[in-house]
């Protein structure tokens, strides 16, 4: 699992930078196939329309975070590539939203929170098109004056996508295609910006309050509570909050105000995920990370499954489990692999440690 370490005492100009620099030739690549993907799925008349737009998505985050604002300009400067190329790495799925078109629709993640005898679980599969399997990574976020040590699941050029904090706190997504998208901010700099809170319930007031700019769904947890909401462009529900349960997620909405912004490709097998991984855990309850990591990684139902494969040599942007992680919010640790969850071993990410050596048995 390879790994962005953004360096220690640095400015997040310097993070962007060095995170741009080091991963130029990967940064390039993907966001031309996100720029290419935009243009022929969605409804930009042109690729100068789209970097306009995209461009257009920086100043709501300087306003909302200038530090992450830095990072984001300093991957485009150590990359040598636009901002606006920067932005559709990042913002991919939120920008299409903004110009749909007739394209195929991607299954985006399954989401779980459990609490077990292990402790409180939060996990998530990445389900995205295939061609951005060669550029998943984990961020590595230094312990800094205000905020703690942070790990995330990522992309080259993307600030974090999904991951935890050195406090126990966790953030997991889903994407919803809205309806009513407008200019936000990027929801990979919301979930990093998440992970700058000591607890779950400030991160969520955070959450409730950041100007949002399409549909995603996000659980924030940490050992004593959990809070999952569903967004679109002008609307954020709860859909469960408490200290106890199991809930699951995966990429349709199940608050009915948050639904009619949002529309399901007829090709999505969000609801076969849903009730997969629902009567799984009915059957029998999560044991431990072990268990959560085996539940996820299931081919149950394949093609339709949790883990699924559908990308090829003649569609390598078809649907793909690109990556998957299980956090243990209680014992300070995660589990990542890229790619399929059966096929490739697992990480195990610790804080103050850094990244321990592959293998079933970490943690």
């Amino acid at each position: 699992m390879r790994v962005i370490e953004l360096p220690a005492g640095a400015s997040a100009l310097r993070w962007g930078q060095a995170h741009g620099e080091h991963f130029r030739d990967e940064i390039r690549q993907a966001a031309q196939v996100r720029v290419e993907l935009c243009m022929a799925y969605s409804g930009f008349e042109s690729s100068q329309a789209l970097l306009e737009l995209a461009r257009r998505h920086m100043p709501v985050l300087e306003a909302f975070d200038r530090d992450l604002y830095d990072e984001v300009m300093g991957i485009a400067q150590g990359a040598g590539v636009g901002v606006g190329q920067v932005v559709v790495l990042n913002h991919y799925t939120d920008l299409r939203d903004l110009s749909p078109g007739d394209g195929p629709g991607e299954d985006d993640c399954t989401a779980v929170v459990s609490r077990t005898h292990e402790g409180m679980l939060l996990a998530q599969t990445w389900d995205m098109h295939g061609s951005a399997l060669p550029y998943v990574a984990m961020v590595h976020v230094p312990e800094g004056e205000l905020a703690p040590e942070a790990w995330l699941l990522s992309i080259a050029g993307c600030v974090g996508m999904t991951g935890m904090n050195a406090h126990g706190v966790g953030v997991t997504i889903n994407n919803l295609n809205s309806t009513d998208a407008k200019v936000g901010v990027l929801w990979p700099a919301l979930v990093r910006r998440l992970l700058r809170e000591s607890d779950a319930k400030s991160a969520f007031d955070l959450l409730m309050q950041a100007p949002i700019g399409s549909g995603h769904h996000y659980i924030v947890a940490d050992a004593e509570q959990i809070f999952a909401v569903e967004t679109s462009g002008h609307h954020r529900k709860v859909t469960f909050s408490g200290p106890e349960g199991t809930y699951v997620h995966t990429n349709h909405c199940l608050d009915e105000a948050v639904a009619a912004c949002t529309t399901v490709p007829d090709t999505s097998t969000t609801y076969d995920r849903l009730e997969m991984a629902r009567r799984s855990i009915e059957s029998r309850p999560i044991e431990g990370v072990a268990d959560m990591w085996s539940r996820l990684a299931s081919h149950e139902g394949y093609p339709r499954s949790i883990c699924t494969h559908l990308s090829s040599p003649e569609d390598p942007h078809g649907p793909e489990t690109c990556g998957g992680l299980v956090m243990n919010l209680s014992g300070g640790f995660l589990w990542a692999a890229p790619g399929c969850m059966v096929d490739n071993p697992h990480t195990t990410f610790t804080f103050g440690r850094g990244p321990c050596r592959r293998g079933p048995l970490n943690g």
